[in-house]
Formats: structure tokens, sequence, C-alpha cells
């Protein structure tokens, strides 16, 4: 591994702890229905936030890995397609699975009016547009990527401005999720708000969740000045310290208590910034095992309420106790062993395949005639 990448295993291990926040607490609805369920919501229910932190990380990547853009068309069309190539495939792939566990076979696809559905969502569109913040999808898990998504197009299109980028990226999303919004009635930071747009996509856009993408990409665009540094190793290891331990004290002190860039998004902006900073003065080097989480994140967080539901189907008819810490311990084990494999199979072979085919068409249509000649 090179110095750069081990540089930044520290982000790759925050999307490890982002992840293993959002599968415990989605683990929590084994406990619904019993004495326990208190404990477990009061417990597990602020790994949501871990969403939250996805997108301040994924803001902070973006920019961090774009800093070489020359600007040009070639470059956000190349960006574009290697992010479609990463996201879409497996995420297609998960879908079905979800839909083939969820009612045990094709049932879904019996209604019309739900293949329209899938269709819409493995578009990336949302569903029931007036219903922020989870918009209907076909797999639940989706609605974050449709935010991701939108997010790339966003910022395809800012890198065509060259040096200029970060001030149209700005620009952007501070005239559509405060400008457009203000039009429309108050301004409001609340992400489950409809505002009632007859472009329905527009809800998606006005949505105040997406300044947590430009909180991560602020922070990326600081860790790369100069200037963005402390010199005393003592006061960074303080920062270091602190920076980790806001994430338990903010998930469990009441000042927020649901997504947002006002609540748990701005918790995850100060954590982030935090060990940023520290960073880069101090070697920040996160346990091994959260690192090799962040590798597979993204297929964990796909496909852990997948697994989740077929082992629990499968425990109860075994006879299993399934309303305990022991099946959570249980389904989460499961579930990041089939995300090793995911990662393997859809992460790496089917996304490269699908990269591969998109690349080798772009550039034989870009051949020119006499070329294509035998």
């Amino acid at each position: 591994m090179s110095d750069t990448r081990k540089k930044l295993d520290w982000i790759q291990s925050l999307r490890g702890v982002a992840v293993m926040l959002v599968v415990l607490t989605h683990a929590r609805y084994y406990f619904l229905d019993t004495p326990n369920w208190g404990m477990a919501e009061q417990i597990l229910r602020p790994g949501a936030m871990g969403v939250d932190l996805f997108f301040v990380i994924s803001g902070f990547i973006m920019v961090h890995t774009t800093r070489d853009s020359d600007g040009s068309a070639a470059y956000a069309g190349y960006f574009l397609l290697k992010r479609f190539a990463r996201i879409w495939p497996a995420y297609a792939v998960v879908t079905v699975c979800w839909l083939l566990v969820a009612y045990e076979g094709f049932a879904f696809f019996h209604d019309p009016a739900n293949v329209h559905k899938f269709f819409l969502s493995l578009a990336f569109y949302p569903v029931d547009v007036h219903s922020p913040l989870y918009f209907g999808m076909v797999l639940p898990l989706g609605w974050t990527l449709v935010f991701e998504m939108y997010f790339y197009l966003v910022f395809a299109a800012s890198l065509l401005s060259g040096r200029w980028r970060w001030v149209v990226l700005a620009g952007w999303m501070a005239f559509t999720v405060l400008a457009i919004p203000s039009l429309k009635r108050e301004l409001t930071f609340n992400v489950l708000t409809d505002f009632g747009f007859g472009f329905g996509y527009l809800n998606l856009m006005t949505n105040p969740i997406i300044l947590e993408f430009l909180m991560g990409a602020c922070i990326a665009w600081l860790y790369a000045q100069s200037w963005f540094q402390i010199t005393s190793k003592t006061v960074c290891r303080h920062l270091l310290f602190l920076s980790i331990t806001l994430l338990p004290w903010f998930a469990y002190s009441g000042l927020g208590d649901f997504h947002g860039p006002l609540q748990w998004g701005a918790a995850m902006a100060l954590m982030v910034l935090g060990i940023a900073l520290a960073s880069k003065t101090i070697p920040v080097v996160p346990p091994q095992v959260l690192v090799w989480l962040g590798t597979i994140s993204y297929s964990l967080y796909l496909t852990h309420t997948t697994t989740q539901a077929l082992v629990t189907r499968y425990a109860e008819r075994f006879g299993a106790y399934t309303h305990g810490w022991t099946h959570i311990f249980l389904t989460t084990v499961i579930a990041i062993s089939i995300a090793a494999v995911a990662h393997h199979y859809l992460e790496g072979r089917l996304s490269h395949a699908v990269r591969n085919a998109l690349l080798s068409l772009v550039s034989r249509r870009r051949q020119p005639v006499s070329a294509k000649a035998p």
C-alpha cells in the first residue's frame, strides 16, 4: 500500500464505522414488541447517523480523488462512468435479491405498478417523490443512493468549471437547497419536509441533507491547503481524541436525534474535520479491521438487510430465538461474511466488467470511421 493510501486509512476506517452503525441500527428491530424494545431503541437507533457520516465522507473522497481534474468533458465523463459502474451493478443485483427474499419469490412483479416502481428504483429516481426522506424505493436502503447519484451528477458538472469548480458546486447547492425552498415556503432544514414541487425530482434536489456532501467537500478542500495545519503534535493528539469521542457523546447527548445538516450531519462533519486536521501532523493508524470493513462497506450496506431477513427466516424455522442480542450477533457476523463475498464478485468482478465494457464502448464510438474499416 502506498504512503498516500496509508495516510487516508482513517477515512476508510470511518466508512467501516459508518456501515456498522447502520447494520446495528437496523438490527434493533429484532427487539420490536418485546420488553427490551425501549432499551434497544435507545442504544441502537443513533446508529442511523452512519448514513450522515457516509454522506460527509463521500463529499470528502470525491474532492480528494479529483484534485488533478483538468476540467475537460472527458474527465467529467470518465468520473461519472466509474461512479456508475461501481454503484449501479451491485445495486441492481441486490435489489432483485431483496425482492426475492422479502416476497419469497417473484410475487412482487405480478403487479404492473410494482414493475414500474422497480424500474424507477433502478434508475435512481424517487418512487414516491412526495415522501422524503426515503422516497418509497423498492430496496428501502436505496434512498441514500438516490442522493449519492444526484451528488455525483452535480459534482461531475462542477468539474467542467475547472479552477472555479468548488465555487460552482457550492453555488448550485446553495441555490437549490437554500434559495429555491425559500421561494416555496419558509426555509427549513427538516429533511422530512415535502415542498410539493410539481417537478418531482426537485423535491430531492432541494432536500437539506444534500448539504452534508458539501460539508465533506469543504473539509477535503481545507485538507488540501498547506496552511490548514496545526504544528503541535500534542495539540493534534488531543484534537484526535476529542474528535473520535464526539461521535458516541453526540449520539446520546440529545442534541440531535435524526438525519440532517444541523443534527447528526453537523456532528459527523466536525468529527471528520478534526481527524483530517490532526492527520496532517500526526499519523492516524486505525485498527485494520475497521479499514477492512471500510473496504467492503458498500457491499455490507447493500446486502445486510437481505442477509438479516434470510438468516432470521431460517433461524425461526429451526426454532432459534430471534429476539435477542445473540441473534443480532449471528446476523451481523453472517452479514459481514456475505458482504465480503459480494464485494469480491459484485464490486470487484461485475463492476469492473461493466466499467471495462462501457469504456470499450465509448472508445469505439470516438474512433474515426476510417479506423473502423476492415
